[in-house]
């Protein structure tokens, strides 16, 4: 990576003018070296700020670190350097230092951008995010949550981390035995045991209990659950149906149409984790477990019946009930043993992505953390923020029945994978955001997925143009191709394994000054994505990427209207082709880092 070479060569550099007795009285060379894009292209295609940062140990002026540091810089490897005041290092690649970036992207095509994992120390990261209770459909916040998680998931992967993706299935509890109460009315209103009326004001929307307890479904399964406790085959009897049985039936349903649905989003996850089977076991119940640990340690307190976490302790503005005066544990005694869970797994970072309506959750867990002996700043709590839906300027609503919820599938009916991803990924997680649905749906540049996927179809068709037969308008004869199959494939070749100074054609041919500068741009650009990439997962911003690639369209649609390929000079035709190809896998790798496709055609 050029960015690594660069760095190198400054810490050579350093070195030696440590050795030399130029750089007073600094003693070693520093282990970070920041590598900046120029704020004016002006002053050049990269800057160095090392000299500031090292002032204060060398006891000298950071222009006079700057001169000593680049007295011994090898910097014809990679083009002419300048020193400016206050001891910025400005750096000018030249066309054989971008040549040989070019080439690195074609040699490493679909890794370009993905970093060595046996690099990094402590990479061990669990991603926990969506985590929707098995009680209904996923709403657009859910979705946003999907989105974000699933591109930082990857992000991260890229950027050489090892990932671990997670659901975490909420199958305990109150809203359990509240979806077993709504279960067992929405199937016995269906078969006729009571009428709709006596539906409890309290369940979940029948609505959405009749979206997936068709009784096709729920008949077939209750009967399999009977026939599984029971060596007699007996019918299923709705009048004495058991609410808890229901409530299974419907929580398996609820979590099979949510996985649908998030498959449906290219979101997968390395494991569903169940509140239920690995927390409130019969025997080694971890619930029980961490409020005896709790307890142990002198966090606990009983009070009105009701045992109370010493929250206040730990910076919380109030104390925390553990378990409630009935017996019932709350959603922080499971949340603390989850955790604890996931430190025991060996897990260097926890990521877990909440709603923002969570945020005052966060001192009670964190402080609960603490308590129990395990590092709580290990822990990165990541806050997602409401999305509204707007169409023409004004707020709308999606539902077809019940008029108040938008459910991710019906969005994805509407605007598709790619537009639904691309929108909910590309703002601030801690930001609310609106959902242009109009925007999203259109198919010219002002949308900008389309505009990037149109950026990575146009340079597929160069290759197809290249190679197809044409028919000549004035003769309705069909032509030979610009080149043969086999001519094509010696060109790609040529192009992707051999420096061969491709780029020095465009100082042999009569390129004007504005092309010029428009592919030195788009070259600079391409070759940040590795930087993007970091950058982006060292502050867990996936819509970095997502930014990335709407500048990176935008200039290769510049270079693409500017700079023909069919039809110039060899030479031309093969740097002007080089550049597209990388221009094409940058813009691939990093639309499936976020998810989403690359289209060849549109």
């Amino acid at each position: 990576m050029l960015k690594d070479k660069i760095i190198n060569l400054f810490k050579d550099a350093i070195k030696k003018a440590l050795d030399a007795g130029e750089l007073g009285q600094l003693t070693e060379v520093p282990n970070e070296i920041d590598l900046d894009k120029c704020k004016n292209p002006d002053h050049g295609d990269r800057a160095i700020s090392i000299a500031m940062k090292l002032a204060r140990d060398a006891k000298m002026a950071p222009i006079k670190i700057a001169e000593a540091i680049v007295k011994y810089l090898d910097y014809k490897s990679i083009g002419s350097v300048t020193v400016v005041p206050p001891g910025f290092i400005n750096i000018i690649f030249d066309w054989n230092c971008l040549e040989g970036s070019l080439v690195e992207i074609h040699r490493e095509k679909e890794n370009f951008g993905y970093f060595d994992k046996t690099k990094k120390e402590k990479n061990k990261i669990l991603v926990e995010y969506v985590s929707a209770n098995p009680t209904g459909n996923l709403h657009l916040g859910h979705g946003r949550q999907a989105a974000l998680g699933s591109a930082l998931a990857s992000l991260l992967d890229w950027a050489g981390y090892d990932v671990f993706s997670e659901f975490y299935i909420n199958d305990a509890g109150v809203q359990i035995e509240k979806l077993s109460a709504s279960a067992k009315a929405a199937i016995q209103i269906q078969e006729g045991v009571i009428p709709e009326s006596e539906y409890p004001e309290e369940a979940y929307p029948l609505e959405s209990m009749l979206d997936v307890l068709k009784p096709e479904v729920y008949s077939e399964k209750l009967q399999a659950e009977l026939d599984s406790d029971s060596n007699l085959k007996t019918k299923v009897d709705y009048k004495t149906l058991d609410a808890e049985l229901a409530g299974k039936i419907a929580k398996d349903l609820f979590i099979d149409l949510q996985t649908k649905v998030l498959g449906d989003m290219e979101v997968r996850f390395d494991n569903w984790f169940s509140e239920k089977e690995n927390l409130h076991q019969e025997k080694d119940n971890k619930v029980t477990e961490i409020c005896k640990i709790l307890e142990d340690n002198g966090n606990l307190y009983d009070q009105d019946s009701a045992l109370w976490f010493k929250a206040k302790h730990y910076g919380d503005e109030r104390d925390r009930v553990i378990q409630k005066s009935q017996g019932v544990y709350t959603y922080l005694a499971a949340d603390i043993a989850y955790h604890k869970n996931k430190f025991d797994r060996g897990f260097d970072k926890l990521i877990n992505i909440w709603g923002g309506d969570h945020h005052g959750q966060e001192p009670g867990i964190r402080g609960a953390i603490k308590a129990i002996n395990y590092d709580p700043d290990l822990l990165e709590l990541i806050f997602i923020q409401m999305v509204s839906l707007q169409k023409d300027g004004v707020e709308v609503k999606m539902s077809k029945r019940k008029g108040d919820i938008v459910n991710v599938d019906e969005l994805l009916e509407e605007v598709g994978n790619d537009a639904l991803r691309f929108f909910l990924i590309d703002s601030q997680a801690n930001n609310r955001m609106v959902f242009d649905l109009e925007l999203a749906k259109k198919q010219d540049k002002d949308n900008p997925v389309y505009y990037i996927q149109y950026a990575h179809a146009r340079a597929a068709s160069i290759l197809r143009n290249l190679s197809s037969a044409k028919i000549n308008i004035e003769t309705k004869e069909e032509e030979a191709p610009e080149l043969s199959e086999a001519e094509l494939q010696d060109l790609e070749k040529t192009i992707f394994t051999k420096p061969n100074e491709i780029l020095q054609a465009f100082s042999g041919e009569s390129v004007d000054e504005d092309s010029l500068q428009t592919i030195r741009t788009l070259i600079l650009e391409l070759i940040e994505f590795p930087n993007v990439i970091e950058d982006a997962a060292e502050i867990r911003a996936p819509y970095k990427v997502s930014v990335y690639l709407k500048n990176l369209a935008s200039l290769f649609h510049q270079f693409y209207n500017e700079n023909r390929i069919i039809g110039v000079s060899e030479e031309l035709m093969k740097a002007r082709l080089s550049i597209a190809l990388a221009s094409k896998t940058v813009i691939a790798n990093a639309l499936r880092l976020l998810g989403i496709s690359a289209p060849e055609k549109m």
